[in-house]
């Protein structure tokens, strides 16, 4: 059964495109059959994948100038297991691929900015359940974050009590910049890193989730 994975927030530059790349390389390196939809108008990911180093195919598909509904007929004709789709902060974009998706990543650095916009996320979240049967999973994901600091703790202190899983934290590191500009994943360019042994945490969450029902 496919399964559709939405990496979303409210507020731009919290690494969506990081986690949602670095993510799908993680899990198409366990075996599963994964393809990348950018449908951020931006297009970092398929900045990402122009050399052609990836693990998995990068789909530029936009919303700007087509239907929601021709646009999700799109994405669900991917042939993959597994689709990961990157989004832009806006409203279109985040109820368009929160409509389509099994489980959805949300990404926060530790900044009052973004929390207030995580919160602003999951009411979007929660407006979508509302017209589901099936149960949407939410995985709030900890990024650039340094656990040193007050604000690092205070953040994941701040998510864990939003009721919602929350995965190990991802830091700020220079590997992900490196494997931006080389074209890679960090899990193929720099394995066993601290960058990719936290992308492995991650996957695990993600896989931990799609199996508890």
């Amino acid at each position: 059964m496919r399964r559709i994975i939405t990496v979303t927030q409210r507020k731009g530059g919290v690494g969506k495109t990081t986690i949602a790349v670095c993510a799908a390389a993680a899990l198409a390196r366990r075996g599963h059959d994964v393809a990348l939809v950018d449908s951020d108008p931006q297009r970092s990911a398929s900045q990402w994948a122009e050399p052609g180093n990836l693990e998995f195919p990068v789909y530029e598909m936009a919303l700007e100038q087509t239907s929601v509904s021709a646009w999700a007929q799109e994405v669900r004709s991917i042939q993959a297991g597994v689709v990961v789709i990157d989004t832009a902060p806006n409203a279109r974009e985040m109820g368009a691929s929160i409509a389509l998706a099994n489980l959805i990543l949300v990404p926060c650095t530790p900044s009052g900015l973004d929390l207030d916009a995580t919160l602003q996320t999951l009411a979007i979240i929660d407006a979508a359940r509302r017209h589901r049967r099936d149960r949407i999973k939410v995985i709030l994901v900890p990024n650039r974050l340094d656990r040193r600091t007050l604000e690092g703790r205070q953040l994941i202190d701040e998510l864990s009590g939003l009721g919602e899983i929350v995965a190990p934290p991802v830091a700020a590191r220079t590997a992900f910049v490196r494997c931006f500009t080389n074209g890679q994943s960090v899990t193929s360019f720099m394995p066993g890193d601290a960058a990719d042994q936290e992308i492995q945490q991650l996957a695990d969450a993600i896989e931990y989730a799609e199996r508890e029902e």
